[in-house]
């Protein structure tokens, strides 16, 4: 980061100042502050990952838990500052541009307006956003801890047009009570907010647990999605594979083609492949069930499992209800679409993400700046055999995901 040395530099240094003495995951690394005869240089850590605000635009829908999880990373990060000693800190700026998702990590950046709250907060040069920042901002009122809370509501406010209206009734009390117009309505503190969502995530988690149970005891079948970062990546071949090996330990799975590949047709007239009455195809350890149509999806079996392939149709990943599966590309000439899916979708829940062909490199690297457990699906040549490597690899990914 660089600014000219001119009249914004008393301001540029104090940001600096601030935060070269912060150390959380939440905030970036100042590394060293230098300067010449006509700049002054900030080095501090590069923030791979993508806003909250592009998040959002490309959401169709966020689930209750993924917003309240987000809120409570951004809390923690408010309360570190807002306890720092013996100065706490106020960030005063917080708006969805500033929050940077690294997979399921938050970022907050741009402290250039943050100020120790013994100056009395930043009250003449710099409002903050409008529709972000408290309205004793615009009245020329010094700040305290609870415009950053009121930011906070507003977040959420922003995140809620994509909530489902049935979950954000139990989050709206808690955004009205942070957001309110005067500040003496608001949260006392980051730690009050933090007790009441901590609650709120403790309910959604056992409403979940209760519905999942319910589920289980009515009706024995799961639904696993599979879908890839491009064409030609192996999504139908992965689904195939795990349809056998499923089989192959006696799980009762059925493939489902959920886009038109024409592949189990195919499948059928190449191999003399068995059509069942019920229009599925069966083919050594695999079953599946063919694409007939938008909209007609069989089911053929009462219990079990089914597997389905989803091709690149990832927009989809907002069904939350199902374990999702996402094979990736990870050559050199891949990769820019595997990223930018990632920027998509990283935040996801019941997601699993695989790299084709064992590309432990890329997979390293997707894993350490996604802050996501990734597999290596390996070469392999025959989708319908199941040899040791594969074997083992579903094996673990089951083991570890605990399906």
């Amino acid at each position: 980061m660089k600014k000219t040395a001119d009249e914004k530099c008393p301001q540029f240094l104090l940001e600096a100042d601030l935060l070269k003495n912060l150390k959380h995951p939440g905030i970036p690394t100042i590394y060293d502050v230098e300067e010449d005869n006509e700049n002054y240089y900030i080095i501090e850590e590069y923030i791979q990952g993508q806003s909250l605000e592009a998040y959002v635009l490309y959401q169709d829908c966020i689930s209750i838990d993924t917003a309240v999880c987000m809120a409570l990373q951004i809390c923690d990060v408010i309360k570190y500052l807002h306890g720092q000693q013996p100065e706490p800190v106020i960030y005063q700026d917080l708006k969805p541009e500033h929050i940077i998702l690294c997979g399921k990590r938050i970022v907050l950046i741009d402290f250039g307006i943050s100020s120790y709250i013994t100056t009395g907060g930043n009250t003449f040069q710099n409002f903050g956003t409008e529709g972000f920042a408290p309205p004793e901002k615009y009245q020329g009122i010094p700040c305290d801890f609870r415009a950053d809370i009121y930011s906070i509501g507003k977040i959420l406010l922003y995140m809620a047009e994509k909530i489902p209206p049935q979950e954000f009734q139990y989050l709206k009390p808690f955004v009205e009570k942070a957001a309110a117009y005067s500040r003496e309505e608001r949260y006392p503190s980051i730690e009050a907010l933090e007790t009441d969502l901590n609650g709120l995530q403790r309910d959604i988690d056992q409403f979940s647990q209760h519905k999942q149970n319910e589920h289980l005891l009515s009706k024995i079948t799961a639904e696993i999605a599979v879908a890839g970062s491009q064409r030609r990546v192996g999504t139908t071949h992965f689904a195939i594979s795990l349809t056998c090996f499923l089989n192959q330990i006696h799980k009762n799975c059925m493939y489902q083609e959920y886009h038109d590949s024409d592949c189990i047709r195919l499948l059928a007239e190449e191999t003399g492949s068995f059509t069942r009455k019920d229009g599925s195809v069966a083919y050594e350890k695999f079953r599946g069930m063919p694409y007939y149509g938008e909209g007609i999806a069989k089911k053929c079996q009462e219990n079990g499992l089914y597997v389905q392939d989803y091709g690149i149709q990832v927009k989809e990943l907002s069904e939350q209800k199902k374990r999702w599966i996402v094979v990736m590309g990870t050559r050199q000439w891949e990769m820019e679409q595997t990223k930018n899916l990632l920027a998509k979708i990283s935040m996801c829940k019941n997601l699993v993400l695989v790299c084709n062909y064992g590309d432990r490199a890329q997979a390293k690297w997707i894993a350490r700046t996604y802050h996501r457990r990734v597999y290596c699906f390996p070469l392999d040549a025959d989708p319908f055999r199941m040899t040791g490597e594969k074997r083992r690899f579903f094996q673990k990914l089951l083991r570890q995901e605990g399906w």
